[in-house]
């Protein structure tokens, strides 16, 4: 994330703690020492006062050392076992029927809510043991389940690791804020994100734009997916989840075997690649993934 985005950031939640939008018209100071202000403002806006207040600045990588050690001991947090951090995503402004849903679900006294904005709730789950990835994903799979049938609404969970202290935590909910945008961009279909599970699109996610449109010039005719048909897309993206088989392919667009080798034969002459040969389709599904994301970039400016 570039020092301009992170500002951006800051100011968003400088909106979504007061009410107020704040814009930077004109400074006196470069974009570090901005950055180092707005944490400031920030930080001090925050209710210090409160364990709520407290894990909010702590997750939002507001506090220093000092700070966190002192917060642990104000608020007589548990410093051993495991510390289970997750966030929850909904696609609408949370209501406060929803707050009441998350609240009643996660009323163990093993579980803290934070919501962090509108959109966005932070749990920390205290473990008694170190858990295996299977079942992280299962207990994942399991809320999901009851919460988007309680709340009635759609819900999207990002997580990375189990930390042994609160000190990690800050780097952890970093990661799993940015592992929720990253599958959103690429993976919208699926609603469980993990920091370990998202293969080329972590990697996309991180090149300048200037690489990804060089990388289209080069390998895909320059092509961006507003260029493309979604007829054509679809046989694209079901050839390649079809492993390259044809006669799988065929069977999934209930198409003849002649008509999908002729729709072949049009994307060859479309993107100056054969995607019936594995160098081709990866450089295809490369340049779709870089495509979706510029589009992302764009709609999100």
């Amino acid at each position: 994330m570039t020092i301009q985005e992170q500002i951006e950031e800051l100011l968003e939640q400088i909106q979504n703690q007061t009410g107020i939008l704040f814009s930077i018209t004109d400074s006196q100071i470069d974009e570090e020492e901005m950055l180092v202000t707005l944490k400031n403002m920030l930080r001090a806006g925050h209710n210090s006062t409160s364990k709520e207040g407290f894990l909010r600045g702590l997750l939002l990588g507001l506090l220093n050392e000092q700070e966190i050690h002192e917060g642990i001991h104000r608020f007589h947090l548990e410093e051993n076992g495991y510390l289970f951090p997750v966030l929850l995503e909904t696609r609408q402004s949370i209501s406060s029927m929803e707050q009441s849903v998350f609240a009643q679900f996660f009323s163990s006294g093993a579980d803290t809510l934070i919501q962090t904005d509108d959109f966005h709730v932070a749990l920390i789950r205290q473990l008694p043991m170190q858990p295996s990835s299977e079942s992280l994903q299962q207990m994942l799979l399991d809320m999901q389940g009851t919460l988007e049938a309680e709340a009635m609404i759609p819900l999207r969970f990002a997580y990375d690791r189990v930390a042994t202290s609160y000190q990690q935590l800050p780097c952890i909910f970093l990661q799993i804020s940015t592992a929720m945008e990253i599958g959103n961009i690429f993976s919208d279909t699926e609603h469980i994100h993990w920091t370990q599970n998202l293969g080329l699109g972590k990697l996309i996610y991180h090149l300048p734009t200037e690489v990804c449109e060089e990388y289209l010039q080069n390998h895909f005719q320059g092509l961006h997916l507003s260029d493309i048909d979604e007829e054509t897309l679809h046989t694209i993206h079901t050839f390649l989840d079809s492993g390259l088989s044809i006669a799988e392919c065929a069977r999934k667009l209930y198409l003849h075997r002649n008509t999908l080798i002729y729709r072949l034969d049009k994307i060859e002459q479309l993107t100056g690649l054969d995607i019936r040969q594995f160098d081709d389709a990866i450089v295809c599904k490369i340049a779709l993934m870089i495509s979706t994301y510029l589009t992302y970039q764009k709609n999100n400016i």
